[in-house]
């Protein structure tokens, strides 16, 4: 059985909370993201994926598959890895263990790795290990660390010769133009940005896995707190620059059937306003969706 073990990304700081529930650094999710592309590149994907049980752990692994190309449904919790044992998956060809650095140093002390106490313990955040095992005992094939990756991402993917500030997925999104009709004619919802700053409609990253659609269904609900029904042809495409490339962006329509309020509402420090079309025009930033806007 081949085996792949990786230690989540380094954490928060100054954190004063339960253990598993301490977040990723900025720092540690860009270590994920860069191992995440590295296995993707190589064509490493796992059969499975378990994590130790914590937050950071569970994000590690998010990031990782994700910017391998591959969704990251199908994460798996395991009480053994929690108590830094091997889970028991001999049937499966290759499971990706993902946990805290404590916890695969923990595990990595079985003698059954063999490894030396030194090597062990010099095991920190980002560091991924693949290991080949037979009869119950494993040895070491090869040790990557996020530290020696490359700082920009392939593209268009994790195999592509182009390069570029984030993973490949991030320059694909999809987005929506949420309408209701009133006696004075359709209007639309507005929604500011994540800064306050400016107005926009739902808009987000597709995340592989997931078709433009549904990715425009999830943001609709978590930045407009809204629910609907989207055609099944979208009304058209944009692009726009952001993360030093060209952003392609799959637009449809939204008819509101349910708006969402308090806690159901992800986002709900977001303002959000019903306007006209030409309102609407006038009001958002991106010249490429004002001219959509204007159009309909």
């Amino acid at each position: 059985m081949d085996l792949m073990i990786l230690s989540a990304g380094a954490g928060e700081r100054h954190w004063h909370g339960p253990r598993s529930g301490r977040p990723l650094r900025s720092s540690g999710k860009r270590q994920m993201q860069k191992v995440g592309a590295f296995l993707g590149g190589e064509r490493l994907r796992p059969d499975l994926v378990l994590t130790d049980g914590s937050l950071r752990a569970h994000v590690s692994a998010e990031k990782a598959l994700k910017a391998a190309g591959w969704t990251a449904r199908g994460i798996s919790t395991s009480e053994d890895l929690a108590a830094g044992r091997l889970p028991a998956r001999d049937a499966l060809k290759r499971p990706l263990l993902v946990a805290l650095p404590g916890t695969v140093r923990q595990l990595l002390g079985d003698p059954a790795f063999g490894l030396p106490q030194g090597r062990v313990e010099e095991l920190g955040p980002g560091c991924l290990l693949r290991l080949a095992g037979q009869d119950g005992r494993f040895r070491l094939i090869a040790r990557t660390d996020a530290g020696d990756l490359p700082d920009l991402f392939p593209y268009p993917a994790p195999d592509g010769a182009g390069r570029r500030d984030r993973p490949a997925y991030y320059y694909r999104q999809s987005a929506v133009i949420p309408v209701r009709h009133t006696p004075e004619g359709t209007q639309i919802l507005i929604v500011g940005s994540s800064s306050g700053r400016h107005w926009t409609v739902p808009k987000g990253i597709v995340d592989p896995g997931l078709s433009p659609a549904a990715s425009a269904r999830i943001e609709a609900r978590e930045e407009a707190g809204i629910k609907g029904r989207i055609g099944k042809d979208p009304l058209g495409h944009f692009s726009y620059e952001k993360w030093g490339a060209i952003c392609e962006v799959t637009l449809f329509i939204m008819e509101v059937t349910k708006v969402l309020e308090g806690a159901d509402w992800e986002e709900s420090h977001r303002q959000r306003r019903w306007v006209s079309a030409p309102q609407a025009a006038d009001l958002l930033r991106l010249e490429a969706l004002r001219e959509m806007v204007a159009g309909l």
